[in-house]
């Protein structure tokens, strides 16, 4: 102890940093060369998320135009695009912003926490949040897993403002950009944003509000600068809305972000969930018959009648039950969105945006002039309407939530983690825009792809995978590659009909482990042949040049995970431990958030002045992290009594963060008053 107070203030910052570091640099070691979880038969989510990073990476803004399009934000597949292109790993680098941005928060609440330990004590909670390393929001390749990332930005960015306020613009900037960075990432990540915006709302009214009061005593103009500044994070998603939106256009002849917010099919979908249903079933506003109304009614619709029939009947999933099969409203806009796919209107964007368009009219029309019946619909499109019955159901929906969240259930990490692979491959893909691995379910499974140029000319040449002993295993077909005739091309290298060299093959090896052997052939006399294995990405000689983009062995890789297992016991003892304790937790930040209210209560009875402002600056941090997570949990609620199966820990990843930092921070504020008023 004497140690720590004789080291200098420099030294203790240093010493402190170095800390957070070694602790960081343990779990990045920890969560190294895990597999990914790859899905590519999820078309509507994960496959399309990879597919338009694949398109992005390739210089084709997010791929051709369809029905999939405009359904996500697109950061999450810019920041695969980036990653792929940098050659990092998804998974170290996830982990590794995940800890910067712990950091981050933690810096951002010095003033308020002060003393090392405790910025030490909620540095650590955050860091080894399990949600930050368990398999369906760490591990799968799919947006949830940079929520909990962008959370901390914001927040840590926004609250960082607030509490250094009264300091130079200079020192403020840093904390404008991690706000803007948080902020722009996560609306043009989620659709469901719109959680965090009523925290955002308040956050401004009351800055500006005390900066008003600031200059109004001082008269000093470094507060409207101030004023104007905190506006840039909010300019900031505006811009970055205009750019995509501008893009957007220039490619699919649409001018917006995402066709499930804004534009004609968020419009027309808007007029159908206001068409009320005669049948009553819970969790379906777009009932059969109503459907079937909708159509009689609106002419334009009509036209869409037959699809939506075979769209319906792909959704139900199965010959048995899809003529009694009502979709529920989680999932029913894709039924619309699939029919216009079909009949042919996704040419591009201002089409089917027209089509859209002329639906909502017939429907408006009909809902004005009685023949179909209007009903009160919810602020976002997407929720269902508000029913009888719903208000005692939310508040059962949201104590699950409460108590799935506080006890961190289902959550766990998976080193056996087997994807299972499509009909079209997808799983490589996922591979190779990762940077990490996947399991494959086929044990004798070997897959590998890239491309092979003969300088000499591909004319007669043949590619394929044997033996030692000369066993072919498999030949491979070249397909389109202008991309390497152009790269060849500008090192100066003539190669006949390297416009046609790339190649994939999957092999199945049996008696492992064998060596595997590519080799080439020009009308049956050998030119090369090459040794494989993980090391080999690229040899060229004078003559040829063989480039790997993945080379995969399942057998290998099973005993690879075989040595690493010792991680995810590791990791998953460490979820246990939160599991166990979190509802002591989340009881103990409840406990100290009433006392601290109470006491600062107290203080304002008794005409105590808060001098710092150190009250009210812990009542607002506290209130905004506990009211967001109350904002988010009750969406979620809502769609799981009204939608869909939302209560999950991958759709509630951004509530995690925000419900440690709340509980961590309760007791820490009231542990400091404590012992404050002690030594008083």
């Amino acid at each position: 102890m004497n140690f720590w107070k004789n080291l200098s203030t420099r030294r203790k910052e240093v010493f402190f940093f170095l800390s957070m570091v070694l602790f960081g640099v343990l779990k990045e070691f920890l969560v190294y060369n895990l597999p990914i979880m790859a899905v590519p038969k999820g078309i509507h989510d994960d496959w399309i998320m990879v597919h338009m990073a694949d398109a992005l990476r390739g210089g084709r803004w997010l791929g051709e135009y369809n029905d999939l399009t405009l359904t996500k934000g697109m950061f999450f597949p810019f920041y695969l695009a980036v990653l792929n292109f940098l050659h990092l790993s998804y998974l170290s680098v996830s982990a590794f912003l995940y800890t910067v941005s712990c950091m981050i928060f933690v810096y951002a609440l010095r003033p308020l926490l002060k003393k090392y330990r405790a910025c030490l004590t909620l540095y650590l909670v955050l860091l080894w949040n399990p949600v930050s390393y368990s398999v369906q929001a760490f591990q799968r390749v799919y947006r949830n897993s940079i929520s909990y990332i962008q959370v901390l930005l914001i927040f840590g960015g926004l609250l960082a403002l607030w509490l250094r306020r009264k300091e130079p613009v200079k020192k403020q900037l840093l904390w404008l950009l991690t706000a803007a960075i948080g902020m722009v990432t996560f609306f043009y990540t989620r659709e469901d944003a719109i959680w965090v915006e009523p925290f955002l709302i308040v956050f401004v009214l009351v800055y500006l509000g005390n900066l008003f009061v600031l200059w109004r005593k001082e008269h000093a103009k470094v507060y409207v600068a101030k004023a104007v500044l905190i506006l840039l994070p909010f300019l900031s998603v505006w811009g970055a809305g205009q750019l995509i939106a501008q893009e957007n256009y220039t490619h699919y002849n649409i001018s917006l972000t995402n066709e499930l917010q804004k534009g004609g099919f968020a419009e027309m979908y808007k007029s159908m969930m206001a068409v009320k249903p005669e049948e009553d079933i819970p969790g379906v506003t777009m009932t059969r018959e109503k459907v079937a109304r909708m159509c009689d009614e609106c002419p334009t619709l009509k036209k869409l009648e037959p699809y939506i029939q075979s769209s319906r009947i792909y959704w139900a999933g199965s010959e048995e039950n899809e003529k009694d099969w009502e979709v529920r409203d989680g999932w029913v806009f894709w039924i619309f969105r699939t029919a216009l796919e079909q009949a042919g209107y996704y040419t591009d964007g201002g089409t089917v945006n027209q089509v859209c368009l002329q639906i909502r009219n017939e429907l408006e029309t009909a809902m004005d002039e009685g023949r179909l019946e209007r009903q009160a619909t919810m602020p976002s499109t997407y929720m269902s309407p508000w029913r009888k019955g719903y208000l005692g159901d939310l508040f059962g929906a949201l104590g699950k939530a409460i108590a799935y969240t506080t006890t961190y259930d289902e959550m766990e990490t998976l080193v056996y983690l087997y994807s299972e692979p499509d009909d079209n491959g997808g799983i490589p893909l996922f591979e190779r825009m990762t940077g990490d691995k996947a399991v494959w379910y086929e044990s004798n499974l070997v897959e590998m792809a890239g491309w092979y140029a003969s300088y000499e000319g591909m004319d007669g040449v043949t590619l394929q995978a044997e033996l030692a002993d000369g066993t072919v295993l498999g030949a491979a077909d070249f397909t389109e590659s202008d991309d390497i005739a152009s790269y060849l091309a500008g090192q100066g290298i003539a190669a006949p009909g390297s416009e046609k060299c790339r190649f994939s093959l999957k092999l199945s090896v049996e008696d492992k482990p064998q060596t595997i052997y590519l080799k080439s052939y020009r009308n049956g006399a050998l030119l090369d042949s090459y040794e494989l294995s993980d090391d080999v990405t690229r040899i060229e000689s004078d003559t040829s040049c063989l480039n790997l983009d993945w080379y995969w062995d399942v057998p290998e890789r099973h005993g690879f995970l075989a040595k690493i297992n010792y991680k995810g016991i590791i990791l998953n003892g460490v979820c246990q431990a939160y599991h166990y304790t979190g509802a002591i937790a989340a009881a103990a930040g409840a406990m100290a958030y009433l006392v601290l209210c109470v006491r600062m209560l107290k203080r304002r009875l008794k005409k105590v002045k808060d001098a710092d402002g150190r009250d009210l600056s812990v009542w607002l941090t506290l209130s905004a992290l506990l009211a967001s997570y109350f904002v988010l949990l009750g969406g979620i609620s809502y769609s799981e009594i009204s939608g869909w199966n939302a209560i999950l820990y991958w759709y509630l990843s951004g509530a995690y963060p925000i419900m440690i930092a709340f509980e961590g921070l309760a007791v820490l504020f009231l542990v400091q008053e404590l012992r404050g008023k002690a030594k008083q």
